[in-house]
């Protein structure tokens, strides 16, 4: 019975194809995890779609520097939303602080991980916990 072997080694090497491109595409290997960073900047572009969010924010300057164009990454929409965050928890012209693991190779950009507001509310780029369930 070849047919049925010839059909299974096909559907498995496609699953497998499949998978290999799924892990490569979430993969974190462009940011250095082990090397936070943390940067005052304003919001200039949102772009809030999937698979991923990104921001696009301006560097605080010093005197003599000049502006720099930051791109931050971060998860799906549905992530964001279920910890905490809304398609307006940053707008253009926002100012806050964000805490990011940098892109391995010096690019201007990096990965969120949180955002704290001049309030001081920070926003987690994790999904929340689940509250733990009230004693009866």
């Amino acid at each position: 019975m070849p047919p049925p072997r010839l059909a299974l080694s096909v559907v498995s090497g496609l699953t497998l194809g499949v998978a290999g491109v799924a892990f490569a595409h979430h993969s974190s290997a462009a940011y250095d995890f082990d090397h936070m960073a943390t940067m005052e900047a304003t919001v200039k572009q949102v772009n809030w779609t999937n698979p991923h969010i990104t921001f696009v924010v301006e560097k605080e300057v010093k005197k003599g520097d000049s502006p720099s164009a930051w791109v931050f990454e971060v998860s799906s929409p549905g992530v964001l939303t279920r910890a905490g965050w809304t398609k307006r928890s940053l707008q253009p012209g926002d100012h806050a602080v964000f805490h990011y693991a940098p892109l391995r190779d010096g690019t201007a950009g990096g990965f969120l991980t949180e955002v704290t507001l001049p309030n001081g509310q920070k926003l987690t780029c994790r999904p929340t916990p689940p509250a733990p369930a009230a004693d009866k």
